[in-house]
């Protein structure tokens, strides 16, 4: 069996799940989730797969997470699950083909085997996201959850940054990984993940988009949301090259749950952020 981590559980107390929504984002590297009651964010899950973990062993490792936790396993009015697989590509709609979908996904991502082909619109930016979705977690996560809605973390990520001017990367940073977008003027440029293995890798990263798309580094602003402690050597080599960097905070108009309240706020804005929107 695939390891799995438990990076936060935070457990809430005395809440009817039955009136509350469950918004959980599942992909290669695991799966993180939390629980909207009203207009309280009462609970958190942070879970992770093994830094080895393959496509194939990603249901099985799901339905570890899944089945070992109380909350996952209880009764929602609204169940919403983000994808957050790699393999995904954004398509302006007036030259979008369903019969080249596959093939374009094969050329960026290489042939893929066993696979669901899915595809999103985003109607702010006139664009399709084309993605894919390993077909066992289709199936377990249709017959665990069958009345939930689902959508493509890239399709759902461009509403957190609204009427921007100038240019904005938005960052999530995981344990060994980071998705960032990159929005000029309130158009989506890019949305891409990476994994990396040093803090250098990162700078690397942000850099090349920035310089792919013409983003003055010194006018960018990046929005820090996810695990990157403040006081750690990848936030100091990020800081050498950007020197605009805001974490983002807790969503307004919502109240939190006090454990939650315990944790930097960035660790899980973007999961309240995404629960906000979908």
């Amino acid at each position: 069996m695939q390891p799995v981590n438990t990076l936060f559980n935070l457990q809430p107390n005395n809440i009817d799940t039955s009136q509350a929504t469950l918004l959980m984002i599942l992909g290669l590297h695991g799966i993180s989730y939390t629980i909207l009651n009203e207009n309280s964010f009462e609970g958190i899950g942070f879970y992770t797969f093994g830094a080895d973990i393959s496509l194939k062993k990603v249901a099985t490792s799901s339905d570890k997470i899944i089945s070992g936790d109380s909350f996952l396993r209880k009764e929602y009015k609204n169940i919403k699950i983000v994808y957050s697989f790699t393999d995904a590509v954004l398509v302006p709609s007036e030259i979008i083909n369903d019969e080249s979908n596959s093939d374009m996904l094969d050329l960026l991502y290489g042939y893929a085997q066993e696979e669901v082909l899915k595809k999103d619109f985003l109607a702010s930016q006139s664009l399709y996201n084309i993605y894919r979705v390993p077909s066992d977690v289709n199936d377990y996560l249709s017959g665990t959850f069958p009345s939930a809605t689902y959508i493509h973390l890239h399709t759902v990520l461009p509403q957190l940054l609204k009427d921007v001017k100038g240019a904005h990367m938005y960052c999530i940073f995981g344990t060994n990984h980071v998705t960032v977008m990159l929005k000029i003027n309130d158009a989506l440029q890019i949305i891409q993940k990476f994994t990396y293995k040093t803090p250098e890798d990162v700078s690397y990263y942000l850099l090349k988009i920035c310089a792919a798309f013409n983003a003055p580094v010194n006018e960018t602003t990046l929005h820090v949301t996810g695990l990157l402690d403040k006081v750690s050597t990848l936030y100091t080599e990020i800081y050498r090259y950007f020197i605009n960097i805001f974490f983002e905070g807790l969503p307004e108009g919502y109240t939190y749950g006090d454990e939650i309240k315990t944790h930097p706020s960035h660790f899980f804005s973007h999961l309240f952020s995404l629960a906000a929107c979908v």
